[in-house]
């Protein structure tokens, strides 16, 4: 009797834990994170294209260089 019930535990807990599993992995379609995924890829586009104009975006400095002469 002890073997059948611990045959019928562990085939439950087997069942649970891969329930349990596919659940995870599956996840959950909420639009609130694919909203908020497609903002993070959005701004990741955003710094990339940024990143590939470079510093020829920023305007030159005001401030004239100053060169020392040598001993």
């Amino acid at each position: 009797m002890k073997s059948h019930y611990s045959s019928i535990r562990t085939r439950v807990l087997t069942v649970a834990t891969a329930i349990f599993l596919a659940v995870s992995l599956m996840g959950c379609n909420d639009p609130i994170v694919a909203d908020m995924e497609a903002e993070h890829q959005r701004l990741g586009n955003v710094v990339k294209q940024e990143l590939r104009l470079g510093l020829s975006a920023f305007p030159p400095s005001s401030q004239s260089e100053v060169l020392f002469p040598a001993p």
